[in-house]
């Protein structure tokens, strides 16, 4: 099955990171909970973005949500959503819970090269030398995806946030491709890492 992912960005409260509630509702038992996250299904589904050559695998009972930054034209994400998430989404919109969350999607995204980065090591070198107080790059490996040089590393920051990256420059030259999985703690869930393995493994871009 093939899903094409159109413009413009779907604005919704899904695109949210919390979930606030009010002291009687703190008292109350939970009404909405993504505790437990289904597990990714055999059956797998295409993922197709036109606009910049992209085409990638999911798990066929995972959603997707097409986000697009409103300070550049040219940058844009790809949120794969676990559908325990989804679920949550729904239920805090039922019961009027402002936002959602927290949501750990699975992110497929890009933006702009910028002039001074000419390959994955520059990129890998900037991520290293960012100077970010509080941040540490756990451990970095050299791959390929899609048959481009790439680049995948782990931060951890004081937060505490962990998150996984895999990063590589479009065929084109013009862009940089993010693939990223995170969650709050110095724990990625399992579930999450398998579907960022599945996206990058059957990553193409045309």
């Amino acid at each position: 099955m093939r899903d094409y992912l159109k413009l413009p960005t779907i604005l919704s409260l899904m695109s949210l990171s919390l979930i606030f509630v009010t002291p009687a509702q703190a008292q109350q038992s939970a009404p909405c909970s993504n505790d437990n996250q289904e597990q990714p299904s055999q059956a797998r589904r295409e993922i197709t973005n036109r606009e910049y050559g992209l085409r990638f695998e999911i798990p066929a009972n995972y959603r997707t949500e097409l986000r697009r930054d409103s300070r550049s034209h040219q940058r844009l994400s790809i949120a794969v959503r676990n559908p325990t998430d989804v679920e949550f989404i729904d239920c805090a919109i039922r019961n009027r819970m402002i936002g959602a969350g927290p949501i750990s999607d699975v992110i497929v995204s890009i933006e702009p090269r910028p002039r001074h980065i000419r390959n994955v090591r520059d990129i890998f070198r900037e991520e290293s030398e960012s100077g970010i107080t509080g941040r540490e790059i756990l451990e970095s490996s050299f791959t390929t995806i899609a048959g481009q040089d790439a680049v995948i590393y782990t931060v951890q920051t004081i937060y505490p946030y962990r998150h996984q990256a895999a990063r590589l420059i479009h065929p084109n030259g013009q862009y940089i491709i993010v693939i990223r999985a995170g969650n709050h703690g110095e724990e990625i869930d399992p579930i999450d890492l398998e579907v960022m393995d599945i996206i990058m493994s059957s990553f193409r871009i045309d």
